[in-house]
């Protein structure tokens, strides 16, 4: 794991995401690229109503400019701060230090210009927990899920450190789940613990917790296998559950492995655990 991607806006340019985003970069030796998302003051000339003159707009532009300049210096005093915390000196591409590094870049626009596409080319993304108070963290966790075709780490409030050290994952057999596994690699090595955990009875057809156990044990990840049967609740509420009670810090899961308005209008395993969990959740579609 080398690259990480991490998506700002001045609503989620929050301390903990942030906090959490170099220290695992600082365990990987990756470099961690911080993207600030500003608007684009000319998204809202067609909101400014009739009766304004040129120059009138031109004004209006040239503040709210001025503005999201000012939103985004400020977003990278914060960042910065948090990666001297971390240890993580910042550089640009063509004076990386050995070890870790971070890098900032400012660009305007909507949250769906530019983050999807940008996490393409990153081994991770990371987010904050989506919250309905802050309507660009929602944006962001579906445009990196949706169409980045990338893993994606979400971190929810409560979470300060780096999480690794016990990993759980909550397998189905599923080929959302199988991605997410794949991709999960550098953390699973570098775990005290892996649990392999499955809720009910697996699809015959699919790859069981045995088989997913052989494959990490081919890669060197020694696992623990828990199997518990469905008690009716949502299967999420019991994945988180068995977390806590096993005392991992992060859960591996497959990313909506049904499609998003089943989820949305059914629920299902992500849509739980992405509004209810306290725990970090490696995720990929």
């Amino acid at each position: 794991m080398k690259s990480i991607l991490l998506p700002l806006t001045l609503q989620v340019a929050h301390d903990n995401v942030t906090r959490v985003a170099g220290l695992l970069a600082f365990q990987f030796r990756a470099t961690l690229n911080g993207l600030f998302i500003r608007p684009d003051p000319r998204s809202a000339i067609p909101f400014m109503g009739e009766g304004l003159t040129a120059d009138m707009i031109q004004d209006l532009c040239d503040a709210a400019d001025k503005e999201g300049k000012a939103q985004a210096k400020k977003a990278f005093k914060h960042f910065s701060t948090g990666m001297e915390q971390s240890g993580i000196r910042m550089a640009d591409a063509t004076k990386k230090a050995d070890g870790a590094n971070a890098q900032w870049r400012v660009v305007s626009g909507q949250i769906t210009d530019h983050v999807g596409r940008r996490a393409r080319t990153a081994d991770l993304a990371i987010c904050s927990k989506p919250s309905a108070n802050l309507g660009d963290s929602q944006e962001i966790f579906h445009d990196l899920i949706y169409r980045s075709g990338r893993p994606v780490l979400m971190v929810p409030e409560e979470s300060t450190e780096a999480p690794g050290r016990h990993i759980m994952v909550a397998w189905n057999g599923r080929a959302e789940g199988a991605r997410a596994v794949g991709a999960a690699l550098p953390l699973l090595w570098s775990a005290e613990k892996v649990t392999l955990l499955q809720i009910g009875e697996a699809d015959p057809d699919r790859p069981g917790l045995e088989d997913v156990s052989e494959y990490l044990h081919d890669h060197g990840v020694t696992c623990v296998i828990h199997k518990k049967p469905a008690d009716g609740r949502p299967v999420g509420e019991q994945i988180l559950e068995a977390a806590h009670k096993e005392k991992a810090d992060m859960v591996i899961v497959g990313a909506y492995s049904h499609s998003r308005w089943r989820e949305m209008i059914l629920g299902g395993v992500t849509r739980y655990l992405v509004a209810n969990s306290d725990l970090p959740i490696f995720m990929s579609h």
